[in-house]
């Protein structure tokens, strides 16, 4: 039964590694010991961070988890893969020789970690054939997790970086705090629709990539930026809200730009929610709602934009608006990342002319 424990836990260790590192999308993360790790951790981490009051402090507590969940992950990993051992040479019975004590299972992890951590120190042996070959089976495990460690690292720091360049090219083009308002409005007129045309279709290959990025690696949802208040669901959410309203406001190749955007955003919210296994609400209250649409007439008015906000588009932009807000709800909620306000007016109350940034 020892001998039996150990290689199944090897076997496991080593199918998650292979799993999160090389074929990350074969088994649903949260099924494996990779994902019941990052659930439970998470979950006792974040619930200490929302205990704190201080944004700045909360955003450092938070923005450690990401890398030192990693680094935790690939403790485990070693961990299980020594005691894994451990139990199998354990199960193979008196096989083995100790130069200073008699060899108990004390004496059998010992060896089991010196043999996985390459020391080969030679004070535990055993001249049984099937002993031997387990010893360098090991030995070649702590090889193939040392390279894992060498590849996993700058792995997630180039996807991280590169869905941070997106993150931050969004929040300089939607203002402090970013809103769909006040990035249609640096935008808006006939002379700038093309810009804002390649704006969202630059926007649908950002989602892309994190889509990409972010199933394979789940962990760097929990990854946070350098700032409070420029986390790249805010971005996420400030795309969509403006692809939300120019689809059902705008025409031409610019709402026709919109709906692809908004296609791709809400199938990156979809897939993610189910690769973190968080529970969608259908029926919680989104931020916006039928009581907003004169609020938001209004901050249409004061930013200068042409948005015709009738009947029929309203109740378009509120359905639109609750096929996404029900993800974006639920991810800011797990992942503890406030999502920014609907409605916003220019920055900072100045007019039309001179919020108007290029």
């Amino acid at each position: 039964m020892e001998f039996a424990a150990g290689l199944l836990i090897w076997c496991a260790v080593l199918w998650d590694g292979f799993a999160t590192i090389i074929l990350p999308r074969t088994v649903a993360p949260m099924r494996r010991v990779s994902g019941r790790f990052y659930r439970w951790s998470w979950l006792l981490w974040a619930a200490v961070g929302r205990r704190i009051r201080q944004p700045d402090l909360r955003l450092s507590f938070l923005a450690v988890y990401g890398p030192l969940s990693v680094v935790l992950l690939l403790v485990l990993w070693a961990v299980l893969m020594i005691v894994a051992f451990a139990l199998i040479y354990q199960g193979l019975g008196p096989r083995f020789l100790s130069t200073a004590e008699s060899v108990g299972f004390g004496t059998l992890l010992y060896m089991s970690a010196s043999t996985f951590l390459t020391l080969g120190l030679g004070d535990v042996t055993s001249p049984a054939s099937i002993a031997r070959f387990f010893i360098l089976l090991e030995a070649g495990s702590g090889y193939i997790f040392l390279a894992l460690i060498i590849t996993y690292m700058p792995v997630l720091e180039q996807a991280y970086g590169a869905r941070e360049v997106g993150n931050m090219l969004t929040h300089s083009r939607a203002g402090r705090p970013p809103s769909a308002i006040k990035l249609l409005h640096r935008y808006s007129g006939t002379d700038r629709s093309e810009i804002l045309r390649g704006n969202l279709r630059e926007a649908e290959r950002w989602m892309a990539e994190i889509l990409q990025s972010h199933l394979s690696h789940p962990v760097l949802s929990f990854y946070r930026p350098h700032h409070w208040g420029q986390s790249w669901l805010v971005a996420l959410t400030t795309i969509l809200d403006s692809s939300a309203l120019l689809i059902a406001t705008g025409d031409g190749l610019v709402q026709a730009q919109a709906k692809i955007t908004y296609r791709m955003g809400l199938r990156l919210l979809k897939d993610l929610t189910d690769a973190l296994s968080i529970t969608v609400d259908p029926k919680c209250r989104t931020r916006l709602t039928e009581a907003d649409l004169p609020t938001l007439r209004a901050a249409s008015k004061v930013a200068g934009l042409a948005l015709t906000l009738g009947p029929a588009a309203s109740n378009q932009l509120l359905r639109l608006v609750r096929q996404y807000d029900v993800y974006l709800l639920a991810l800011s909620a797990w992942l503890v990342i406030p999502l920014p306000s609907w409605i916003s007016t220019i920055d900072g109350g100045r007019g039309a002319k001179a919020s108007r940034e290029p």
